[in-house]
């Protein structure tokens, strides 16, 4: 059903308590007045007299020409007509020709697209074509999504979630955020079950990957993709400052990692934290269909669990207490990584997170040179949607380059 015919379902509906009344269902708006004239034995020309309306402008409303029907106007015709002003609205409506129905239907989806996305943001990014061409706005986020309809994007399992009616900007570009990785695990809809046990077994082999800064991540994600656990990247978008997700789609677990921080060990960091809350919170994640890290825990998902779950894994506080005396002595360090399967720069990242909690505020600032390029990790599965016109292009990518 095209969007005119939905709209002129939805004035159907609207008028429908008319065909329980006193107006005739097959009445229009120029047959009431004419028949009220008759009933009161007056001309039109009387009639007009008593609107205090000229021909020309009743007869564009008795003939739906008129551009714009005032609501004095329509006050005086439901006196003059004696119909409750609601009633002679929808009469008015039921006659209104489809090019007006396109005016009022894209007004509705303007007022739509304003309520439910920050313009400003999605503009500065680049996602969308113009803060105030609504019907361009509109064609890009169509496009974008795969949506038959804007409002689309308030329908489906995620919508409980947002349903908030008064939303900051911030929140609606974490919503962007969200449902587009979330649409993007629709469509790549790993064929693969999900086996707990598969990740048990998985996650003790994933810390020696962490030393190829080139294949190591993509290895390990190709790994998991196996076992029926789906990793994407998705950059942060402004005003939303996202460390990860782990959604659950046709129920099965799903990960986003993201940019937070730029440093590479940040991107392993985050990898297990969530893979916590896969093996820890499946259950939960499944009735709240997704969870942001970083998001207050209003649902008893312990991120602290999370961090020590994937700080032990990767290189436990015991093993920083070791090296921390000869933190910069670099051969030392490189030694001991190597020992302990990690890459180097995992064990600075933990060295100046403690010295942070510590309250060494630069520590750094001071370590900066011992961080590779996030890039070189990313460089296989840094296919930001937002740059795409499509989410299908992005993820045709996906599949090619990572799940193939």
């Amino acid at each position: 059903m095209t969007d005119d015919l939905k709209f002129k379902a939805d004035f159907e509906r609207l008028i429908e308590p008319l065909r329980k009344g006193s107006v005739p269902a097959d009445k229009t708006f120029s047959d009431i007045f004419f028949d009220r004239i008759n009933e009161l034995g007056i001309t039109q020309s009387r009639a007009e007299a008593i609107l205090s309306i000229e021909k020309k402008s009743l007869n564009s409303i008795l003939n739906n020409d008129a551009k714009r029907v005032d609501i004095v106007t329509i006050i005086k015709l439901s006196q003059f007509l004696n119909i409750e002003v609601d009633n002679i609205v929808k009469l008015y409506l039921h006659d209104i020709p489809s090019d007006k129905i396109g005016e009022i239907d894209q007004t509705k989806k303007s007022s739509y697209i304003v309520e439910n996305f920050d313009l400003s943001q999605l503009a500065k990014e680049g996602i969308i074509p113009s803060k105030t061409d609504y019907p361009a706005i509109e064609k890009k986020l169509l496009s974008f999504f795969g949506y038959n309809s804007i409002f689309d994007y308030s329908k489906g399992i995620l919508s409980p979630a947002f349903s908030k009616v008064k939303r900051s900007a911030s929140e609606q570009m974490r919503e962007f955020w969200v449902k587009s990785a979330f649409a993007q695990f629709e469509k790549i809809n790993n064929p693969h079950i999900y086996k707990r046990e598969d990740l048990i077994d998985l996650i003790p082999k994933i810390r020696p990957y962490t030393r190829n800064l080139e294949k190591g991540l993509l290895t390990v994600i190709k790994a998991l993709y196996h076992c029926g656990v789906t990793v994407i990247y998705q950059p942060n978008l402004t005003n939303v400052s996202v460390r990860g997700a782990t959604m659950v789609v046709n129920n099965k677990p799903c990960v986003v990692l993201t940019d937070n921080g730029k440093r590479y060990p940040t991107l392993w960091f985050a990898l297990m934290h969530e893979l916590h809350h896969v093996l820890y919170d499946f259950e939960e994640l499944s009735k709240r269909t997704f969870h942001i890290t970083g998001d207050p825990d209003l649902f008893l998902i312990q991120e602290d669990k999370a961090d020590s779950f994937a700080r032990e894994y990767l290189f436990s506080i015991e093993k920083s207490k070791y090296i921390r005396p000869f933190i910069n002595e670099p051969l030392l360090v490189n030694e001991y990584a190597a020992k302990h399967q990690v890459h180097s720069s995992l064990v600075y990242n933990f060295y100046c997170w403690d010295e942070y909690q510590n309250g060494d505020n630069y520590v750094w600032s001071r370590y900066t040179n011992m961080f590779p390029d996030i890039n070189i990790a990313l460089n296989k599965l840094n296919l930001n949607p937002f740059e795409k016109e499509t989410l299908d292009e992005t993820v045709e990518m996906i599949k090619a380059e990572v799940f193939s």
